[in-house]
């Protein structure tokens, strides 16, 4: 039986990614990849998380080709508009308000390599968050109980407080919302290790 000598790498500083593959994969690195983020022009939602989870993934690759490097990023598009991370209380009311009785889309692009194989796994997750109609005391409810706003379009699925706003999730992966498609990347990771246990 051979030893597998690929660890995982997680391309993230994310500390609800790290939390969120935890759960599954215990043992793994987390390194920050320090990309530049920025969307291009006219750049879909879908394109651009996929586009900067292969970045991260190639960044970190560059210096660690034998592992098993995760790349991953998501974006909300609302209206046409992509929507990132509202990062203060202000920004965030602002945006989810407009949400009220609408839908948002949020794309989780996830990108698996190994660079000294040449191995590119890639996947997108499409969630829609279908929004109640609801009151602005409601969101400000859920706001006023989240001391950080550093999730994709403020959204936190986690909160009791944002499932008040919620009409219904639609989605094949109920944990993608959080940051990575781990029904896919799961089921990739575990095909590639099981290559080295042979």
């Amino acid at each position: 039986m051979n030893i597998n000598p690929r660890k995982v790498i997680l391309g993230s500083s994310s500390i609800y990614r790290k939390t969120l593959l935890s759960k599954y994969l215990p043992d793994f690195i987390s390194i920050s990849p320090n990309i530049d983020e920025s969307e291009r022009p006219n750049e879909p939602a879908k394109d651009l998380s996929l586009r900067l989870a292969l970045e991260k993934a190639t960044k970190i690759a560059l210096n660690r080709p034998k592992d098993i490097v995760i790349g991953s990023d998501q974006v909300a598009s609302f209206e046409n508009v992509n929507i990132g991370k509202p990062m203060d209380r202000s920004t965030a009311y602002n945006q989810m308000i407009e949400f009220s009785g609408k839908d948002v889309s949020f794309y989780t692009g996830a990108v698996i390599m190994i660079k000294e194989l040449e191995t590119i796994l890639s996947h997108v997750d499409k969630t829609i968050i279908k929004f109640k109609l609801f009151e602005k005391n409601k969101l400000e409810e859920y706001l006023n109980s989240e001391n950080h706003f550093n999730t994709t379009a403020g959204v936190r699925i986690e909160s009791f407080l944002f499932q008040n706003l919620v009409d219904k999730i639609v989605t094949e992966d109920k944990e993608a919302i959080i940051g990575l498609p781990m029904i896919w990347l799961v089921k990739q990771i575990k095909n590639l290790q099981s290559k080295w246990r042979k």
